[in-house]
């Protein structure tokens, strides 16, 4: 198994490049993140398949992250 392969964002963030992947591909299906107390939120999980559900949990800190990024206005000019 080989190392994740990791992407440095604008302010210092350092993530999973398969979580970035992930969060960009959830949200051309029409799908939002947030994070809220330590818990990652996605919408329309009744669309989530179960490749979907599997991915997040594996991924969930490193989309925590992303979400809390964005949230934040971190990856704005």
């Amino acid at each position: 198994m080989q190392p994740a392969s990791l992407t440095e964002l604008k302010g210092g963030l350092i993530v999973r490049d398969d979580a970035i992947a992930l969060a960009c591909e959830l949200e051309l299906r029409g799908h939002q993140m947030r994070a809220a107390s330590g818990a990652l939120h996605v919408t329309r999980q009744s669309e989530l398949t179960a490749d979907d559900r599997a991915r997040i949990t594996k991924l969930k800190a490193h989309l925590l992250a992303i979400a809390d990024y964005v949230q934040r206005g971190r990856g704005d000019a």
